[in-house]
């Protein structure tokens, strides 16, 4: 079995993108629209992804997080489209959906998120012909935040220019085997 080096900092950021209640940005449907979902998880992130007390084990259709599963095609679908691999979660509370980007980089891979910035949607606006709207979540726990409807070609535009927040560091891809964080360093006196 394969073993990387993982910072430790890279893998609260993943759970909280894959766990998240409240999205701030939410679309209309899974992306990209029209697009088929992928029936497997690519082979090159299946694998096993540990830190401390939290393990990831991604497999050929379902992602183990703990005493966590999410099942690909139930709790969430995969999609492609301009190099991007897209996660897209429902969200209950809204009926909308929660997109993730997962940017493959060579040996590497980054996850991010759409956040709801002005610039971001404002920019957003101008390439989609119904411009984001501004929502509020029912039930209980009451949330703002921003639906995006767009067309297959708009999001298209939209992944090309980036327009997503996006991890600065990459993990290495599991290809089949474990990513674990380096140990840390001796004390120093």
């Amino acid at each position: 079995m394969k073993t990387f080096s993982l910072p430790t900092s890279l893998v609260l950021p993943v759970i909280i993108l894959l766990t998240s209640c409240q999205p701030s940005v939410q679309f209309n449907e899974a992306m990209p629209p029209g697009r088929f979902d992928l029936p497997n998880i690519p082979r090159a992130f299946r694998g096993e992804i540990v830190d401390d007390d939290e393990i990831w084990r991604i497999g050929k259709d379902s992602i183990h997080m703990n005493d966590k599963v999410l099942v690909n095609g139930e709790d969430f679908v995969l999609r492609r489209m301009a190099g991007h691999l897209l996660m897209s979660q429902p969200v209950p509370e809204t009926g909308h959906w929660e997109v993730m980007v997962i940017k493959r980089d060579g040996d590497q891979f980054r996850m991010g998120q759409f956040e709801d910035d002005d610039e971001v949607l404002k920019r957003m606006a101008i390439l989609m012909e119904t411009a984001p709207e501004p929502k509020t979540s029912g039930g209980k726990s009451r949330y703002r935040y921003v639906l995006v409807s767009p067309t297959a070609k708009e999001f298209r535009a939209v992944l090309k220019e980036g327009l997503y927040e996006l991890e600065e560091d990459g993990m290495p891809l599991p290809k089949g085997g474990r990513v674990m964080p380096p140990p840390p360093p001796p004390p120093t006196n």
